[in-house]
């Protein structure tokens, strides 16, 4: 059997190989931008300090906040119960009077805002103080009425009578009545933090008031009348009253009197000092 022939020239088991061409597509990578804008941290929230929280006028005084959440920058404003105010986070602050300040600030941070819970500052200054006392002499069982204008310190007042005979109140303005006679030293003591104030007065507490009655006949139908108080209170002394008996009266001490016709005539004298009063009577006969 004959042999084939090579076709071309070339041998019969030759493979060609055609190579084909592979596409590679690389696929795009995302872009890392980072955040838009500031990102939260929790709702925001306010707390504030202060130091020293009290002690007497002028008074300096640091306070610090402490601030976390909220979306942007903090804004300040603080409010010192003094009427002054601040936008630092950290400030300083003089208070010149006494009194009790709360203090708190408000922070804003983009569209939140909130309040911290207030902190007392307690300043105390001087305490002004007058004392009423009324009335000042009395006859025993004497009804005395106490009254204290205070102002000052630091707003907190506290009030000790002392009356002299071994009683007290921490009453303002107390009632208080003296048994028996005697000169009693009555004192207030205000305190307010570390200051105090006293003012202080004597009581003058007088037994019963006796009038003793005097006529002295001084020829026809006049007699000379007398009165004599065992005592008159000095703020207000001693006032008179005669009635002598016939109609006729008269407003002084040791009156004359002419009566029209012969008595006898009962003549009373009422002498009054203060709230205090006596009477007395006498006969005559002119």
């Amino acid at each position: 059997m004959p042999k084939a022939k090579p076709l071309g020239g070339l041998p019969a088991a030759t493979l060609v190989l055609i190579p084909l061409a592979l596409m590679h597509c690389d696929k795009d990578k995302s872009e890392n931008n980072g955040p838009a804008g500031p990102t939260g941290s929790g709702s925001l929230s306010v707390s504030i300090a202060a130091s020293p929280t009290s002690g007497r006028a002028p008074l300096d005084v640091a306070f610090t906040s402490d601030v976390s959440g909220g979306k942007g920058s903090y804004v300040y404003s603080w409010s010192f119960g003094d009427g002054s105010a601040s936008s630092e986070a950290n400030p300083h602050v003089r208070f010149s009077s006494g009194g009790v300040y709360n203090v708190t600030l408000r922070v804003v941070s983009a569209d939140e805002a909130t309040v911290s819970a207030p902190v007392s500052v307690r300043v105390d200054g001087d305490v002004r103080l007058t004392c009423v006392i009324d009335p000042e002499e009395a006859s025993a069982p004497a009804t005395v009425n106490f009254r204290a204008s205070a102002a000052g310190g630091n707003g907190q007042l506290g009030y000790l009578w002392r009356f002299g005979d071994g009683a007290s109140s921490a009453d303002p303005a107390p009632q208080h009545v003296y048994s028996s006679p005697g000169n009693y030293l009555a004192t207030l003591t205000v305190t307010s933090g570390a200051a105090s104030a006293t003012c202080a007065d004597t009581i003058h507490v007088f037994g019963t008031l006796v009038a003793t009655c005097k006529a002295t006949l001084e020829g026809g139908l006049k007699v000379k009348f007398n009165v004599a108080p065992s005592y008159c209170f000095s703020e207000h002394g001693c006032s008179y009253s005669w009635s002598f008996g016939d109609g006729e009266t008269a407003d002084v001490e040791r009156p004359l009197h002419a009566y029209a016709a012969p008595g006898p005539y009962t003549a009373v004298a009422t002498v009054t000092t203060g709230r205090t009063k006596a009477s007395c009577s006498i006969t005559v006969s002119p």
